[in-house]
């Protein structure tokens, strides 16, 4: 397994990577192997579940340890998060996936990673869950959507990794608003309140150069709403990110590929005809670019109202707004 995206540890990495092969070679019908010393036991889990969402397959392992929600709720989970790739992505890009669930001592749902397995051709998410965990933690957890993005695009360099994390940053809420999870006031409120964080400090480098987790989070975030609305301008609404994002893994810029985030960035480009993605990349990547985030919402129509946000239908970009929600044909 070649692609690595942050995972947990070793011992889980060498799970995943045993287990996967195991299965694989079983038809994913047999139960789950031995693995011996160095790696929990997996003598007591049971085999590995198969669901279809959008043509993909969804390979379901849990690990050994008590849960408050059942392998029925964790498969919902799983069918949520996937119809919300699909709902921004129109299909899923990746054809066979493998989800390990990591039941914890915690209280909810924890950490997460992503990878692709080159030799088995097989995108691999594994996603800590807390023995407290509720069906409502599940409903309300944007981990697995966030997790499962990161499979439409490539596994980037670590310099890189803004692009990557901000992209999945963005349209997982979009994608869980578009299947009916998420409130627009949800999301827009948690761009309003969030995207500052992504904005560079006196003295700090492009994005290239930062290792700040809410800078290369929210961060790349940013360059992702810039581009959107950028797109939509410039393209009176008729395209936006998810079109240039949507070609990028039509070209085969999927976590299976070996691409580089600029050959992406070129793909996305070449897709919409435009030349929005590379050079906002470049700028952003190389130089600090500050963004007076409230004022410019404001523009798309998102104001802040008390504790929470209203929407002004008559500001100046506020269609493409409702053109992100996916509300409005576009």
């Amino acid at each position: 397994m070649k692609k690595i995206r942050y995972t947990k540890n070793r011992a889980t990495r060498a799970y995943c990577t045993a287990f996967l092969s195991a299965i694989l070679l079983a038809g994913f019908s047999s139960p789950a192997p031995q693995l011996g010393a160095g790696v929990a036991s997996a003598s007591a889990r049971e085999a590995a579940q198969l669901i279809m969402v959008g043509g993909s397959q969804f390979y379901i392992t849990i690990g050994p340890g008590d849960l408050s929600v059942s392998r029925s709720d964790l498969a919902n989970y799983a069918k949520e998060a996937a119809r919300a790739v699909i709902a921004y992505y129109g299909n899923f890009p990746v054809k066979r996936i493998m989800i390990n669930f990591v039941p914890t001592d915690d209280d909810c749902i924890g950490y997460g990673s992503s990878t692709y397995n080159d030799d088995q051709q097989t995108g691999i998410v594994t996603v800590e869950v807390g023995k407290g965990t509720t069906r409502r933690n599940l409903r309300s957890s944007w981990t697995l959507t966030h997790e499962l993005m990161h499979l439409a695009f490539p596994v980037v360099s670590h310099h890189e990794r803004w692009l990557a994390e901000g992209i999945a940053t963005y349209i997982e809420p979009i994608g869980r608003m578009r299947i009916g999870n998420l409130s627009r006031e949800e999301v827009w409120g948690d761009l309003l309140n969030n995207l500052p964080k992504g904005l560079p400090r006196r003295g700090e480098r492009g994005l290239h150069f930062s290792r700040n987790f809410d800078r290369v989070y929210w961060g790349g975030a940013l360059y992702c709403l810039l581009a959107d609305v950028e797109i939509r301008r410039r393209t009176n609404n008729r395209l936006g990110l998810e079109d240039a994002l949507r070609s990028i893994a039509k070209q085969g810029g999927t976590a299976a590929s070996d691409w580089e985030a600029q050959d992406a960035v070129k793909a996305g480009d070449k897709g919409i005809g435009l030349d929005v993605l590379t050079n906002l990349y470049a700028k952003m990547g190389d130089q600090p670019v500050y963004v007076d985030v409230p004022s410019y919402l404001r523009r798309l129509g998102v104001v802040k109202s008390g504790t929470g946000i209203r929407f002004d239908d008559k500001a100046p970009l506020a269609a493409i707004r409702r053109a992100i929600d996916g509300i409005e044909e576009i």
